[in-house]
């Protein structure tokens, strides 16, 4: 029998929960970038080690050409192979996993954040998006631990705690007004076009990922009707 989920935070008389849904910092998912982050600034200089409060965490490096040439080539022999089975058994080419590269993603369209650099952070000093809380990251905090966004119709919160059904406790990390959030924007280049990004009013954004976080950016995108594409 499933357990229900429940959570333990809920906000309070007069203020209505619109979504929440369990969130991290998005993660590459093209050839060079895949697997990695960044926390960068308007010059695209890291400043994970500036962000006060949060422990170290791994130096990413972007993924080696040769290793991506590499696959390409690889991936025509594979292909080759495949054609010439095609040919011996009368054109029944067998099927199989395919590639799980870049290329499945379709195109980007903002190579510069996607392909060559993948920033979650993206923050001039100051600004709202430095302020969001490390937990964030999957890369410092525990397994055991989760991160969830909530969006009310006065705030967006990020809670953690762990998410035990039998007794599940949350606190609020980080919050603040809608009036700070400019936009929400889909991401539709990420692995099951999961990613979003949130650009708040001063400029800075930070990219999310989430199984389940439609109802987010669609409560997101009414609370906002006048979105508009920031960089």
């Amino acid at each position: 029998m499933t357990v229900p989920q429940r959570h333990s935070w809920q906000p309070p008389e007069g203020e209505g929960l619109v979504a929440r849904a369990p969130v991290s910092f998005a993660t590459g998912a093209a050839d060079r970038v895949q697997g990695r982050r960044w926390f960068r600034d308007t010059e695209r200089r890291d400043i994970q080690g500036e962000l006060p409060d949060w422990p170290a965490g791994p130096a990413y490096r972007l993924k080696s050409r040769i290793g991506f040439v590499v696959r390409v080539v690889l991936g025509g022999v594979f292909l080759l192979g495949v054609l010439a089975v095609a040919v011996i058994f009368d054109g029944n080419v067998p099927s199989g996993g395919g590639s799980r590269g870049s290329g499945s993603l379709g195109r980007s369209e903002d190579p510069e954040n996607e392909e060559t650099d993948f920033p979650v952070l993206w923050a001039a000093p100051g600004t709202t998006a430095r302020t969001l809380p490390w937990e964030l990251d999957p890369a410092r905090r525990p397994d055991t631990d989760v991160t969830h966004l909530v969006l009310t119709d006065r705030r967006l919160l990020v809670l953690g705690g762990l998410q035990d059904p039998r007794d599940p406790w949350e606190e609020v990390l980080w919050e603040t007004d809608l009036s700070t959030v400019a936009a929400v924007e889909r991401r539709p280049y990420s692995v099951g076009g999961r990613d979003f990004r949130v650009v708040f009013a001063d400029g800075s954004w930070c990219r999310l990922t989430s199984l389940e976080g439609e109802g987010l950016v669609r409560g997101l995108t009414a609370a906002r009707p006048s979105d508009s594409t920031s960089q």
